[in-house]
């Protein structure tokens, strides 16, 4: 697998990237490394609709399109291939930590730092512009990128059964949190850890109630408990105040 590069999610982000480690036969060549991935990416697949039961040599060969000897060959047993395939869920990941937490960023840029402490009216147009940029991402993740949503919880799940997966996700989960954190941090709020984690839980929840309410799931919802949270760790004044 081709090398991590560091990116703007500061140090949970590098221990994420540090603590990725693929265990099966390295690929020599181009065309070996494709079909090692084409596997990794079918082992997924097949989690995220069936679950970690339905993962299967002769199933991820079927779904990559691939030989049977193939997997074998690159994966001793069914277990290193589950590992490498939250290992590549893990290193994807990453790229998405490291734009999402760019587009934030960059948005904040735009806005003097100190304004937002002493002016009442920038704090409300920041916290509605992270808002709308959350909801719009979260929206577009329920909407067209449900596979990795249900990787997500099939890999946390495992993680608990597994200790070697469970140091992976801790370290994931603490790159989406260091990530939020690095950018409350930038605005000045008073608990900028402990408001991290309770907006990663509320977003993940939310994530897994736009896959079970499917159709019926709004991203006028989204916005709602994104504001409410975010009035609410940013100071921002309400109407009912």
């Amino acid at each position: 697998m081709r090398a991590l590069t560091k990116t703007p999610t500061g140090q949970s982000g590098r221990d994420l990237q540090d603590s990725i480690h693929y265990q099966g036969r390295k690929a020599a060549r181009a065309k070996s490394e494709h079909r090692r991935r084409q596997i990794l990416e079918a082992a997924l697949r097949i989690a995220a609709r069936e679950g970690i039961r339905g993962v299967k040599h002769r199933s991820v060969a079927k779904e990559a399109g691939v030989p049977l000897a193939s997997t074998t060959y690159y994966f001793k047993d069914i277990e290193e291939l589950i590992s490498d395939a939250f290992m590549l869920f893990a290193e994807k990941a990453q790229q998405n930590l490291d734009e999402f937490y760019g587009m934030l960023h960059r948005y904040l840029e735009q806005f003097d730092p100190q304004a937002l402490k002493d002016v009442p009216e920038v704090r409300k147009r920041i916290a509605d512009g992270l808002i709308m940029l959350g909801s719009r991402y979260l929206s577009d993740q329920i909407r067209h990128r449900k596979q990795e949503i249900l990787a997500e919880q099939v890999f946390l799940l495992e993680a608990i059964r597994d200790p070697d997966l469970k140091a992976l996700a801790q370290k994931y989960r603490a790159a989406w949190i260091g990530g939020l954190d690095e950018v409350l941090l930038r605005l000045g709020t008073r608990h900028p850890e402990a408001d991290s984690a309770l907006l990663v839980s509320a977003v993940m929840g939310l994530g897994y109630d736009g896959i079970l309410y499917d159709e019926s799931f709004s991203e006028e919802r989204l916005k709602g408990v994104l504001s409410r949270l975010l009035y609410v760790i940013l100071d921002v004044p309400t109407s009912s105040d």
